[in-house]
């Protein structure tokens, strides 16, 4: 675990300590800073990352399984962060982790699994709030083997889902319900608790998108009741890598597409193919991060295993961003001709992380963007492949939404650079 001595204030994060730690936050483009306001489309990593992929490469840079010393090393930090992944979310068994190059293909690959089991008539849901990631997959899989796709539906606020009419998507012949625990788009946690126990009473199983959940807050598969989630780490300061938590039972009864010398031990029955070892090593530089950060802040209970330095970690950055979230709030709603969509009210601040999308009017997002751009401010514009909702919203027509989304190295000065450029465009 790396040393973070000095990052500790009784207030909260030291800022400055924390982003010291993410070098790419130095960075300048034509003499600006740049703010790094594009969190949900990917996250910087911090020097420990950066550090453990340089060691993985310089010094045990070699293929699993084999009797020599660089692939028995190797293979001990695959097993190391297993098991730091399976802490992160709170699973029981580091064989309960499984890696792939990123959320959309290990989605595919369980939804190609669960199909063997559909037959025409059963019934999948799927929701408008999502990533596309979570829905195209499941309606792939409908088509192929004549399954049934029913919709969870916005809410009247078109920010949320209406989770008060869930029992009439939800019948005898529901196999999986798919959802987010954090819509990419307008930033709306959703109770998925309520959905896994509806779900139950159905013998449905449950499928997690929590890729945009897992920089913002700790996560807990077991208090979710998730049969299924899933996560990007490249969201929450690692690699690009894809990170899927099942229940035990399930992978090992499910069939999965593989190649025959594989076997069927877990996890290497889902990894297919060689992993992206340099990237997983950076990883475990990632969880160690957070181990410190966690250990600087965490009460003493929860720094006594690598579990609770990790949930500790990801609760303080949870209080940090509330107040990022406030200010964000309180700054766009100020602003002529912003329309923000989304939680708006600063009294539900806590049903939301961090990611604000709005249109300017007058100005179409992608010339929004590019202003930002202008004045070193990273931001996304288009729909960030939650199709539904932007259709929803009128809006796929209209290049969509501009999208901020903040993590917890970002600064408040970082939002009265983006106040003062949104501010030249309205006047």
């Amino acid at each position: 675990m790396v040393g973070m001595t000095s990052i500790r204030e009784r207030r909260g994060l030291d800022e400055a300590a924390v982003r010291d730690h993410f070098p790419a936050l130095a960075r300048t483009v034509d003499g600006r800073q740049v703010a790094y306001l594009d969190g949900p489309g990917g996250t910087q990593v911090p020097r420990e990352c950066i550090a453990a992929m340089t060691a993985y490469l310089e010094r045990c840079n070699a293929n699993h399984g084999g009797a020599f010393s660089a692939s028995v090393e190797s293979d001990a930090i695959l097993a190391e962060v297993h098991a730091s992944g399976a802490d992160f979310v709170g699973a029981g068994d580091p064989d309960e982790v499984v890696f792939g190059p990123n959320m959309t293909t290990l989605t595919f690959a369980v939804s190609r699994a669960l199909g063997r089991d559909l037959h025409p008539g059963d019934e999948i849901v799927v929701t408008r709030l999502d990533h596309d990631a979570n829905v195209a997959p499941w309606l792939a899989v409908a088509e192929d083997r004549g399954a049934t796709v029913r919709w969870l539906e916005l809410a009247d606020d078109r920010a949320t889902l209406a989770l008060d009419r869930l029992d009439d998507v939800l019948s005898s012949r529901t196999r999986v319900i798919a959802l987010g625990l954090a819509s990419n788009a307008v930033g709306t946690l959703t109770d998925v608790r309520r959905v896994t126990e509806a779900a139950r009473a159905v013998g449905a199983l449950v499928y997690v998108d929590a890729v945009h959940a897992a920089p913002h807050l700790p996560i807990d598969v077991a208090t979710l009741g998730a049969d299924f989630l899933v996560t990007s780490p490249y969201k929450f300061f690692g690699p690009h890598l894809g990170m899927l938590y099942a229940r035990r039972e399930l992978l090992e009864r499910l069939a999965a597409y593989r190649v025959r010398p594989a076997g069927a031990m877990l996890p290497g029955k889902w990894e297919v193919g060689t992993q992206n070892h340099e990237a997983l090593a950076g990883l475990l530089g990632t969880f160690g991060y957070l181990e410190a950060l966690g250990a600087a802040y965490g009460d003493s209970p929860d720094r006594l295993d690598r579990r609770g330095r990790l949930r500790a970690a990801m609760a303080a950055i949870r209080t940090r961003e509330r107040d990022l979230s406030l200010a964000s709030l309180g700054r766009l709603s100020a602003i002529e001709g912003v329309q923000l969509y989304g939680i708006a009210d600063p009294e539900r601040v806590d049903e939301r992380v961090p990611t604000f999308s709005f249109t300017l009017a007058g100005h179409h997002p992608r010339a929004v963007a590019e202003h930002l751009a202008s004045r070193g401010i990273s931001a996304w514009d288009g729909d960030f492949y939650a199709h539904e909702l932007i259709r929803a919203l009128g809006l796929a027509d209209l290049g969509g939404l501009v999208r901020i989304g903040l993590v917890h190295y970002n600064t408040l000065a970082e939002l009265d650079r983006l106040d003062d450029a949104l501010r030249e465009l309205s006047r």
